[in-house]
């Protein structure tokens, strides 16, 4: 029988096949360092309509143009078609920051169509996408379209804990967002390390109402602390007055979680803390322009008002009880405006609190009547199934003070 393969023919194509495996381990192990498959996953915002780029994308990714035409345009079903074509042709090892992109575009297209008896499938799809863009951009590689695809994740992650486990999809957000804010500070992006800190902050929120409360509003507000420090040294990611309204917007939400805190733990020390986040907010607004932000000035000095009478009730100090006559009193030329009705109403009560206890310290029966007259205001614009819980509140707060107010011989 004649021989097919010499031994030299044998010996050259061994030593071949060695090499090929070689380099397909080699391979392998690259793409297993770059996306590693068990990265945690975050949350944030969708991308612009009007820009649906990455971040600056080059001039030369021509391949998205159609797709971004048709995502400007609203048409995400044509737009998913187009970019399911685009996977098909490029290479998982060769075109991985395309792939990328394209995935991140086809999450985002379904997050947009997240509606209706479909808005479930839709949630799931771009998670899948997303997922697949994260593992595909490194953050040594691709910080900003890390970033971004973390980003549109994490609205998802969001979107997804309002359908099912809402325990498990919050707690995956924060994971990821803390994930996401380490990136950016290695980075050197003090801007989104902040952004991505509030997030977890606003998600422990979130997980606060199923369980362990006192647990996870710790937690968030120890993000919004390190948010806050941070946004108080940017410099050049945001305008002065940008920086401004960032740090005021954290700092609200901390005394916010603050108050809430205050229920389950060290309820003085929580209060402070609360009433300092406010005041922290309201400095962060004296750099904006006077008359802009006039909803959030009052919502914040309405909120900071009601946390000081209750520091008041606790310790019985005269200057948080006239610091929050004040902050009521700018509420109210706060919430000027149709607009505003429902938050007027709702700093009227708290200044009808704040002076029926000044009315225990100075001139009784003048701060009683006037408190009464602020709580009839009050709820003639909380009308029935506005602010149900608060307008009770001061329905019997209305009848308390009456009540001192007849009791008392006329003067």
């Amino acid at each position: 029988m004649p021989q097919v393969f010499s031994p030299g023919w044998l010996y050259l194509f061994i030593i071949i096949m060695v090499i090929s495996l070689i380099r397909i381990f080699f391979k392998v192990r690259t793409i297993q360092r770059e996306a590693p498959m068990d990265r945690p996953v975050i949350q944030l915002d969708p991308v612009p309509r009007s820009e649906p780029d990455l971040d600056g994308e080059a001039d030369e990714d021509l391949l998205l143009a159609g797709p971004d035409a048709l995502i400007r345009q609203d048409d995400f079903k044509g737009a998913l078609g187009s970019l399911e074509q685009l996977l098909d042709d490029l290479s998982p090892t060769e075109d991985r920051e395309k792939r990328g992109k394209v995935l991140f575009r086809i999450g985002a297209c379904h997050s947009r169509l997240a509606t209706g008896e479909e808005r479930l499938q839709h949630i799931l799809r771009a998670g899948e996408a997303l997922r697949e863009s994260a593992r595909l951009f490194t953050p040594a590689r691709f910080l900003n379209h890390y970033l971004r695809v973390l980003g549109e994740l994490a609205t998802v992650y969001g979107d997804l804990a309002g359908e099912k486990s809402p325990t498990e999809n919050l707690t995956q957000s924060i994971r990821t967002c803390e994930t996401a804010a380490a990136s950016a500070g290695k980075g050197g992006l003090a801007g989104p390390e902040a952004m991505f800190l509030a997030r977890s902050g606003n998600a422990y929120r979130q997980l606060a109402s199923h369980g362990e409360a006192q647990v996870n509003l710790r937690r968030a507000a120890d993000a919004f602390e390190k948010a806050a420090t941070i946004l108080e040294t940017v410099e050049g990611e945001y305008a002065a007055e940008d920086a401004a309204i960032e740090r005021m917007k954290v700092l609200k939400v901390m005394g916010d979680t603050y108050a809430d805190l205050a229920a389950y733990f060290q309820k003085a020390e929580s209060l402070a803390h609360a009433a300092s986040a406010y005041e922290g907010a309201l400095e962060s607004l004296e750099i904006v322009e006077e008359g802009q932000h006039l909803k959030e000035r009052g919502v914040i000095l309405t909120n900071a008002g009601k946390v000081l009478l209750e520091l008041y009730d606790i310790e019985k100090g005269p200057a948080h009880l006239r610091q929050a006559l004040r902050y009521t009193r700018d509420a109210l030329d706060a919430t000027k405006g149709e607009e505003n009705l429902i938050r007027k109403g709702l700093a009227m009560a708290v200044m009808g609190d704040a002076l029926t206890r000044y009315s225990d310290v100075k001139d009784r029966q003048e701060n009683l009547g006037r408190a009464v007259k602020l709580y009839e205001a009050a709820l003639g614009i909380l009308k029935d199934g506005v602010q149900p819980e608060e307008r009770e509140r001061v329905k019997g707060a209305l009848a308390e003070a009456v009540g001192k107010l007849n009791a008392e011989p006329d003067s």
